[in-house]
């Protein structure tokens, strides 16, 4: 029987060579979302340390803090299922992907309902203004965790980047949104999701973009995806 390993080019048999250095084996994704706690708690109080913490004494502490952490909680869930679907053969089904899409928008929903529920709070003038500061806002404050989660991913070497990327974009807006509306006075369902929930819909598009953008990058710099030298032996070697 032929062994295929012998009709294997010289030019490729060559970059295989190459490539071959040890790596580190790469912690399980769950564990390696942990490294994003530091940046979900600067998220969490980058805007009420530099603005002001909403003044709204019918939520109380549980819901203004309260509500926050668990947003920014289930944010970092949602990386860390980004960072498994990152891993070749660990890909999520596609009822799995459905539901860690969903997860973060019925978490936003039903946090503005009961905020609006508990304290209406409508916002009468300025509207495109307010609503054009906690939009910039809050897409600003996820970068930085889109940006680290973006490291993290590719280090995995995801074979579906725009899936990856949408995930860990949605968390880390999940994670920002999560600080704004601890500033934020206004609980009207109509600035939320036009203003916070718009933010969280751009940073998943920015996450998305980037991990695609990564994949293609790493692509075309791989030695393995450079054309073989034409005239290059191709004969079988075993005769």
């Amino acid at each position: 029987m032929t062994n295929t390993a012998t009709n294997l080019p010289d030019d490729l048999r060559a970059r295989l060579a190459a490539d071959f250095e040890p790596v580190r084996a790469l912690r399980s994704p769950w564990a390696r979302a942990l490294s994003i706690l530091p940046l979900a708690i600067v998220a969490l109080i980058a805007a009420p340390v530099a603005f002001d913490v909403r003044p709204d004494a019918n939520l109380g502490w549980l819901g203004v803090w309260g509500l926050s952490i668990a947003q920014s909680l289930i944010g970092v869930l949602v990386i860390g299922a980004a960072l498994r679907e990152s891993i070749p053969g660990r890909d999520w089904s596609r009822a799995a992907i459905a539901l860690w899409l969903a997860l973060p928008v019925v978490a936003i929903l039903a946090i503005t309902v009961f905020s609006w529920e508990a304290s209406p709070m409508s916002l009468r003038a300025q509207w495109w203004l307010v609503g054009g500061i906690c939009f910039a806002g809050s897409a600003a404050t996820a970068l930085p965790v889109v940006a680290l989660s973006s490291i993290l991913a590719s280090r995995a070497y995801p074979t579906r980047p725009l899936i990856a990327g949408s995930l860990l974009g949605l968390g880390a807006g999940l994670m920002a949104d999560a600080g704004w509306r601890i500033f934020c006075h206004f609980s009207e369902p109509a600035h939320v999701l036009s203003a916070h929930l718009a933010a969280v819909i751009m940073s998943t598009i920015i996450g998305a973009m980037a991990a695609v953008r990564d994949s293609r990058l790493r692509g075309e710099k791989h030695p393995l995806h450079e054309p073989i030298r034409a005239g290059s032996d191709h004969r079988d070697r075993s005769e």
